[in-house]
């Protein structure tokens, strides 16, 4: 299951963007995983949205308007940050399924204006392309 899968990696994501306390040994445990491809896939998602956290940052930066990236709620810019990395740096998963997975995430894990807003600047990085 991919989408959840992907929901593992945003999780670990948020955690290690948005607590101190996150102990990096752990990063990578992914025991609600069960088949090792869902494990390999969260692993990479996590791998590449946190070596490619700066070059993701200042690519989101870019794409906000009247916005800096430290006003954005931190469960959106989670989502989008692991969006971009499988986007940019994955490739493997079409572009519409990304799109819609972080959606997803959005509607499960954001406020009621979330997808939208996780929607319009996945699309707007996409265009740039």
């Amino acid at each position: 299951m991919r989408a959840y899968a992907r929901e593992v990696a945003f999780c670990k994501v948020f955690e290690t963007l948005f607590n101190s306390t996150t102990n990096m040994d752990g990063i990578f445990d992914f025991e609600d995983l069960t088949k090792p491809e869902d494990v390999e896939f969260a692993t990479t998602l996590v791998k590449l949205s946190i070596d490619n956290l700066n070059e993701i940052e200042n690519l989101i930066s870019s794409h906000l308007k009247d916005y800096s990236l430290e006003r954005l709620y931190r469960v959106d810019k989670a989502i989008i940050i692991v969006a971009v990395a499988e986007l940019k740096f994955y490739g493997q998963t079409p572009q519409k399924v990304v799109i819609n997975e972080a959606v997803n995430l959005a509607k499960k894990y954001g406020t009621e204006k979330s997808y939208a807003f996780v929607n319009g600047i996945l699309k707007t990085i996409l265009e740039e392309k």
